[in-house]
């Protein structure tokens, strides 16, 4: 059955009511991030019926700043001191997988017949939305950028969820930590939320500002000792957006543009997962952190995923959000130089 020609109401209720409810059941066998992970495969259940409904980009970011508050919960001073004593090594890491993201790229462009420059940006680690954003305002084809980034990203909790289950059981709750949520904290929380919103929308030259000015501003208030809790409902809502929004964004249109490329553009989403778990491996040994955080802190995922992810995996959040972060700034301030130079380096070595 097509769904697209259901009434719109009809549709959302599809997507929404299944959506938490498999949400809620994947949640009762402790599988991490289920609450993402049902409203994403109820998602791509529905755009391969030709849904019409999407996420509207308001709700997208405010959950963006609700999962940026639920991150600074977990902030504290000893972490962030920690940080400051091996920043060098934080550095380095943040650069390799930067590295091997557009490393594996290059070698899709030249094994599919995708435009290399494209291939390049479909690669790059960071949140899907900027990067996608980035590419279009680069003359690229964002279309095929946004399959690829979507096959990223699916293979990145794919593997992560299977990898959290084998390194740490059964997930957590989803909640905050700390003090109990009321009205003053899901007040501020939903303040904070508004403020990344409107930050995405007029402050577009800070990288994915909808969830990095929530955190930032949150985890300065939970150093104050100011209440951050979020109730388990917000939450649920954050993670159904997040869910829906990926999910959605496999239509069928999307699939059939990449249809050819699809098994290499898998095997090689494949092999940057593989890289960057050697370099996760390393990390964790040359730092002593646990594996589980640094495997989360050196894979190519979106920052929002990734940080859902981390919260179930009860991982070190300020050390995993440390190398995301850094390195979504490095691909913003130099992926756009990076691209265009291998591609060049791809040209040249094909003219000789």
């Amino acid at each position: 059955m097509k769904v697209g020609t259901l009434a719109i109401p009809v549709q959302w209720l599809l997507l929404l009511v299944p959506g938490l409810v498999l949400g809620q059941l994947l949640q009762l066998l402790s599988l991490p991030a289920a609450l993402m992970l049902g409203p994403m495969v109820i998602g791509i259940l529905m755009a391969r019926a030709d849904s019409t409904v999407r996420i509207p980009d308001v709700l997208h970011r405010m959950a963006q700043g609700v999962a940026g508050c639920l991150i600074a919960t977990h902030l504290d001073s000893s972490l962030v001191g920690k940080i400051g004593e091996i920043w060098p090594v934080v550095i380095v890491f943040a650069a390799l997988t930067f590295v091997a993201s557009c490393l594996v790229g290059w070698i899709s462009g030249r094994t599919t017949g995708i435009d290399g420059e494209v291939a390049i940006w479909g690669f790059m680690p960071g949140m899907a939305g900027t990067v996608i954003a980035m590419a279009h305002d680069q003359g690229l084809d964002s279309r095929m950028v946004a399959l690829i980034q979507t096959v990223r990203l699916m293979v990145v909790i794919a593997t992560m969820v299977v990898a959290a289950l084998f390194i740490v059981g059964a997930s957590v709750p989803h909640l905050s930590v700390g003090q109990a949520p009321d009205i003053e904290s899901v007040a501020v929380v939903l303040g904070l939320a508004l403020i990344g919103t409107l930050a995405a929308k007029h402050l577009r030259f800070i990288p994915s500002a909808a969830s990095l000015v929530p955190l930032t501003l949150g985890g300065a208030l939970q150093l104050a000792h100011v209440n951050l809790a979020v109730p388990a409902w917000l939450v649920a809502l954050a993670y159904l957006a997040f869910g829906a929004h990926i999910g959605l964004r496999m239509t069928p249109d999307l699939l059939r543009t990449g249809a050819r490329a699809l098994p290499s553009l898998l095997g090689a989403a494949i092999l940057l997962m593989l890289l960057c778990a050697a370099s996760g491996v390393v990390l964790s040994v040359v730092v002593d952190v646990d594996l589980m955080s640094a495997l989360l802190a050196t894979v190519p995922g979106s920052i929002d995923s990734i940080a859902l992810i981390a919260v179930n995996a009860n991982a070190d959040m300020t050390f995993v959000m440390t190398l995301q972060t850094m390195r979504l700034f490095a691909v913003s301030l130099f992926a756009p130089f990076v691209a265009r130079s291998m591609i060049h380096i791809l040209r040249r070595g094909k003219a000789s």
